[in-house]
């Protein structure tokens, strides 16, 4: 008898001890998702300068070139200090937008344009120094025009010519600032630019005025098979004969800043709107 009451005794424990486990467990499924991060993208503009001077000896590749970076003090687009009638210049400019795609513009502001003195020979020729305000004649004559590039550093027919002239236009002190991408198709490359892809700008300067049938008749586009096709043997056409003696000793100098915008979700942006911001 006691025997068998130790017995049931024990099945009743074993069966409280199921009846209690059974009570906690469920079915049951667990789902983990593990590195969920937002991480912002980047918009790194970059510029690179591949750059020809007319020196005396001939045309020589110019110390203001650099390649692919970000701008420090120093970095000049053009940086000459004994010009003389008929010089000439050309470099093209490369812009490189890291990593995403973005709408850009371009400010140029005239900071100086100084008669600095007046010699005997600016003087015969009509020179007129004024000690409070001496305003020289060398930003009215140095020339530039800018074209949309293929690479090459030469202007060719079916480049696109963009408005230009001498920045003796601009005031001292006022900026021109051009659209080069705005949305809806805009600015001078139509669109956006594509974030990691290059675009190029050539730019030429004459000391004097460019050659009309030069500019009226540029090298036929050659698609990149002229591997040797560049300033030196595409030269710009100068035409330095119709400049006096009014120049001489006269300097100017400039700012030129490029801004970039990432274009996603930035339908509004308008260059317009950013005059001269970046130069403040």
């Amino acid at each position: 008898m006691t025997k068998k009451i130790l017995l049931s005794s024990v099945v009743v424990v074993a069966a409280a001890a199921v009846v209690v486990g059974a009570t906690t467990a469920f079915f049951s499924d667990t789902e983990t998702s593990t590195g969920n991060t937002f991480t912002a993208g980047a918009i790194d503009l970059q510029i690179d300068n591949d750059s020809y001077y007319s020196a005396l000896d001939g045309l020589v590749s110019s110390g203001t070139s650099w390649i692919q970076k970000d701008l420090e003090d120093g970095d000049w687009f053009f940086n000459f200090s004994d010009l003389k009638p008929g010089d000439w210049g050309e470099d093209t400019i490369s812009l490189h937008v890291n990593n995403n795609d973005a709408y850009a513009c371009v400010d140029v502001r005239l900071d100086s344009n100084d008669d600095v003195s007046s010699t005997e020979p600016e003087l015969e020729d009509g020179d007129v120094h004024v000690d409070d305000n001496p305003e020289g004649e060398l930003a009215n004559r140095v020339n530039f025009i800018w074209w949309v590039d293929d690479g090459d550093n030469v202007w060719e027919d079916d480049e696109q010519l963009l408005p230009a002239g001498p920045l003796g236009n601009l005031n001292v002190g006022q900026v021109a600032t051009v659209a080069l991408a705005e949305p809806n198709n805009g600015g001078i490359f139509g669109g956006a630019l594509t974030g990691n892809q290059t675009y190029y700008i050539g730019k030429a300067w004459c000391f004097g005025g460019f050659n009309e049938d030069w500019l009226d008749d540029p090298p036929a586009q050659d698609d990149g098979e002229d591997a040797d096709r560049s300033p030196i043997t595409h030269p710009v056409v100068c035409d330095g004969s119709g400049e006096d003696n009014q120049t001489q000793t006269d300097s100017l100098s400039a700012t030129i800043s490029f801004y970039a915008e990432q274009a996603r979700n930035n339908d509004g942006f308008e260059c317009s709107a950013h005059l001269g911001n970046q130069l403040d």
